[in-house]
């Protein structure tokens, strides 16, 4: 009986110890998108993704290479755009992703099907950018920052790229165009 009550235990432990592996799996955090961190180097992503497809840059010819970043396809669909920090350099760290994957998801639910309200209510703002056609939002302490685009905005605002924008004038309901992760260098 008592080995029947261990043996259940350790089943219990094996349990706990995939879920907490398959959150993290998708957990967006500090310096951290899933199983990616701030010190992973490219040669990597390929055991990282194991179940996965990476498209990687063609750098047969690297003259006419004009993209060097890496495509992750999880089940069929593109999740991940992953930028290294130096073209063709297989030890190289990761510079910023692309998040399209809404699985990938902060710890206060932010992911890229969220909305500008999603973050205003869970996130402190750090710099609201405006460019021709889009404002980028850059959040503090976290990374992250988001792309939304201006057609969003009161007319205003659309077409003025030199106008200060703030926070409230961007509706609640703007949706994400963009989702990115940008890792700190670690020395």
């Amino acid at each position: 009986m008592k080995k029947i009550v261990q043996f259940g235990f350790l089943l219990s432990l094996i349990f706990l110890s995939s879920c907490q592996e398959s959150q993290n799996e998708f957990k967006i955090g500090q310096n951290q998108v899933g199983q990616i961190k701030a010190q992973t180097e490219v040669h990597e992503l390929e055991s990282i993704f194991s179940q996965d497809s990476i498209v990687k840059p063609d750098l047969k010819n690297r003259f006419r290479a004009t993209n060097n970043d890496y495509y992750v396809y999880q089940e069929g669909e593109l999740a991940l755009k992953i930028q290294p920090r130096k073209a063709q350099d297989s030890t190289s760290h990761i510079s910023e992703i692309q998040i399209l994957n809404p699985a990938y998801k902060t710890d206060k639910g932010l992911h890229a099907n969220s909305t500008f309200k999603d973050l205003y209510d869970n996130y402190k703002i750090k710099n609201i950018q405006n460019s021709l056609k889009n404002v980028i939002i850059d959040l503090e302490d976290s990374g992250i920052y988001v792309v939304i685009d201006k057609k969003h905005l009161p007319s205003s605002l659309k077409f003025d790229s030199s106008a200060k924008v703030s926070k409230t004038q961007i509706p609640d309901d703007a949706p994400f165009k963009y989702f990115w992760f940008s890792f700190t260098e670690e020395k």
